[in-house]
């Protein structure tokens, strides 16, 4: 190449041995003033909150039951015994549309998983229960663990969207019913007992019942509620 071609081709294209910049510059705004010792100011934008879940769909927990017409029988209803309010329905013979003897097949109320089992249960004795009940009695509340206490044997089913259903007071959990497994709705995850009563100590005949809990993330189904709508909810999730 002619010397005069090979110095226009520099010219145009740059000496070899220089290396072009060729990185993306990106300019970043400067921060608003602030006052010493203030924040540097943040969004204060929040996220929209999740709805609760709708709850619906549910069968009920012994052939034949229906909601007991009782207030009492329902969640947040006092419990003096034990300075608490109640926290599920209470399903008890001829006080529910049906017979709820003890023994009585308890059904899981939805598909779902089982979260807990209380295969190894221990009955509590009298000695426990006094405790239980002077400790709540000196606190003016049931803390959360004498209240489990207090609900004796258990099985508890996770049916997704942060709902439980609790089936407590059982005198025996069905064979093969363990934590893990899949049940479907309608089938029998215990007994009807009264463990976890006070009466359940002494005498096999008494208080004999279901206690059934819905659990929606970390509440009860109706808490805080008034006793109407506390019972619209109940019925809504035992709607189609």
């Amino acid at each position: 190449m002619a010397a005069g071609a090979v110095a226009l081709v520099v010219g145009v294209l740059g000496a070899p041995s220089e290396e072009k910049d060729t990185s993306v510059r990106v300019e970043r705004p400067k921060p608003s003033p602030t006052r010493a010792g203030s924040p540097t100011p943040i969004s204060t934008a929040l996220a929209t909150p999740t709805p609760p879940p709708v709850i619906r769909g549910f069968r009920f927990p012994i052939e034949g039951a229906c909601l007991p017409a009782e207030d009492d029988l329902m969640p947040n209803a006092p419990r003096e015994y034990r300075f608490g309010v109640h926290e599920g329905v209470d399903f008890y013979s001829d006080r529910a549309c049906t017979t709820v003897e003890r023994g009585m097949p308890v059904l899981a109320a939805k598909t779902g998983i089982v979260v807990r089992a209380d295969l190894g249960y221990t009955d509590i004795t009298q000695e426990e229960m006094d405790s239980l009940l002077a400790r709540s009695t000196q606190q003016g509340f049931t803390d959360a663990a004498a209240l489990d206490r207090l609900r004796g044997r258990q099985v508890w089913v996770d049916h997704g969207d942060g709902v439980i259903t609790r089936y407590c007071h059982l005198l025996s959990i069905e064979s093969g019913v363990a934590e893990g497994m899949v049940v479907a709705a309608g089938q029998v995850v215990g007994r009807v007992g009264n463990s976890g009563t006070p009466e359940g100590i002494s005498d096999a005949t008494l208080e004999n019942h279901l206690h059934f809990e819905i659990r929606v993330g970390d509440s009860y189904l109706g808490q805080g509620l008034s006793a109407a709508e506390t019972r619209r909810l109940w019925e809504q999730a035992f709607s189609p």
